[in-house]
């Protein structure tokens, strides 16, 4: 597989510089999709294909804040708000692992499908949520050929 290293602003990718991350009064589908595009931006600066937009080390992509913002959200308690951000991760690290891996520019119209797929959009609890979250990583995981 090669990489178009001529992708202008104008690409799908290119797009992806433009988007923000989750802000608030969003539902979890949405916030969940911007985690998924600001995720496929920084692996594609990584791959030389967007500038770097991430400051630092540590939690680049805000996982534990949207996870506590989702738990507020929802009057969750500590024990929630450990459990999704464990599913916020997981999540994460399967939109990760594919751009990384595929760097086709699908990931994001996978994690779209993955995402409306589950039941992620249906939620009305932290568990639906964290249920939703799984259903749509599984999904995305097995979206490829093996």
């Amino acid at each position: 597989m090669t990489i178009d290293p001529n992708i202008s602003s104008a690409s799908a990718i290119g797009a992806l510089g433009q988007t923000g991350g989750a802000s608030a009064g969003v539902g979890p589908v949405d916030q969940v999709r911007a985690l998924a595009s600001q995720i496929v931006g920084q692996i594609a600066g990584n791959f030389g294909l967007l500038p770097i937009s991430a400051p630092g080390q540590g939690d680049v992509y805000g996982l534990r804040a949207l996870a506590d913002q989702i738990s507020a959200s929802f009057g969750g308690s500590a024990a929630d708000a450990g459990a999704l951000t464990r599913a916020v991760e997981d999540f994460a690290s399967a939109v990760a692992t594919d751009m990384a891996a595929y760097a086709d520019g699908r990931t994001l119209d996978l994690a779209d499908s993955a995402i409306g797929a589950s039941t992620l959009g249906s939620a009305s609890d932290i568990a639906g949520i964290i249920d939703g979250l799984d259903q749509a990583r599984v999904a995305l995981e097995g979206a490829r050929p093996a």
